[in-house]
């Protein structure tokens, strides 16, 4: 089977009944209708990466890689839940692994000599300043967090899944589901409490 994906250009997306008839002709293997599936969710996609991974310069190669799985995948998609709860799993389950392919090559990295660490910034210079270091400091909290956790944290708090669906998507027990935001969300108060920044950040997470 062809792994590029088919070039086509964007369109407003299809209504519900739309998308059961696109994935109906994708699973048959009419390119045109992966090709607007891709286009229809390559945003979103992007953005669920984006939450579990924070800023990283592989995302747009990810997204590809989760639409090549969607090319591969697609005939076996049986629809026993939807087209959407289906993409997310091959999101997370690519964010997953690049999340243990990152952490790996940061063992490697810290094994070498450390680099010389540079002094403390003076306060941001303007609020998206202020900001990007918050996201920055939020990150590499979470980049300490087993995956697990971390990954239901983004999905519940940052894309604002409910327990439902983010037991779904993780195909786990909605109490499974729970017990994973809560002590993510612990360990990142526990975390946050000590970093002035991140006290806003606290403050919304807390009500």
């Amino acid at each position: 089977m062809n792994d590029r994906l088919p070039e086509i250009a964007p369109t407003s997306g299809p209504t519900r009944n739309g998308e059961e008839s696109l994935v109906a002709r994708a699973r048959s293997g009419e390119p045109e209708a992966l090709g607007t599936l891709f286009v229809t969710h390559a945003t979103a996609t992007r953005r669920l990466l984006r939450s579990v991974l924070g800023p990283d310069d592989e995302l747009d190669d990810l997204v590809q890689e989760v639409f090549l799985q969607v090319h591969r995948s697609i005939r076996g998609f049986r629809g026993d839940s939807g087209f959407s709860t289906w993409l997310h799993r091959l999101t997370v389950n690519t964010a997953v692994s690049h999340l243990r392919s990152r952490a790996r090559r940061r063992s490697r990295l810290e094994a070498a000599p450390p680099a010389a660490t540079p002094a403390s910034p003076g306060p941001a210079p303007d609020e998206r300043a202020s900001a990007r270091e918050m996201l920055r400091r939020l990150y590499a909290i979470l980049e300490e967090m087993p995956i697990k956790r971390r990954v239901a944290f983004t999905l519940f708090e940052l894309e604002g899944l409910s327990l439902e669906r983010l037991a779904d998507v993780l195909g786990v027990s909605i109490q499974a589901a729970k017990s994973r935001v809560f002590f993510a969300r612990r360990e990142l108060l526990a975390r946050a409490a000590a970093d002035p920044l991140l006290a806003a950040l606290k403050e919304e997470i807390e009500s």
